[in-house]
């Protein structure tokens, strides 16, 4: 069965959203999982307003050692926009993590828009 990425959101809790970031901000939890859930994020949009040289920004996981969906992106120049595409199911972060964004330094400023839902991928006993 194949559903457009909106009807994911409908049947599994929606954790889309906007984050504004300014130059001071560093490291920022953008969704924060419940417990037994999985974070899917099927799209994202970072766009670079101040850059910064040397600065770079990455949407990972909370894990130990983080899983990140985005790569590191530069953001020494603005504008700048990097978007991705992961269907409609999405890319699953690990089990129980939240959605970050990881700023190398603070000094570059952007805004980061992300889709996704989380959905309930540990069975707990009665």
């Amino acid at each position: 069965m194949s559903f457009d990425e909106g009807r994911y959101r409908e049947i599994y809790e929606d954790v889309s959203g906007t984050q504004v970031m300014g130059t001071g901000t560093g490291d920022t939890t953008l969704v924060t999982v419940k417990a037994n859930h999985t974070i899917y994020v099927q799209r994202y949009s970072i766009q670079a307003t101040t850059g910064s040289a040397a600065k770079t920004w990455s949407l990972e996981d909370s894990a130990g050692t983080p899983i990140s969906i985005s790569g590191s992106l530069d953001m020494a120049t603005a504008p700048a926009n990097y978007e991705k595409f992961y269907g409609a199911e999405g890319v699953a972060l690990t089990e129980a993590k939240n959605l970050v964004l990881n700023v190398s330094a603070a000094g570059a400023a952007g805004i980061v828009t992300w889709t996704g839902y989380q959905k309930l991928t540990v069975v707990t006993s009665a």
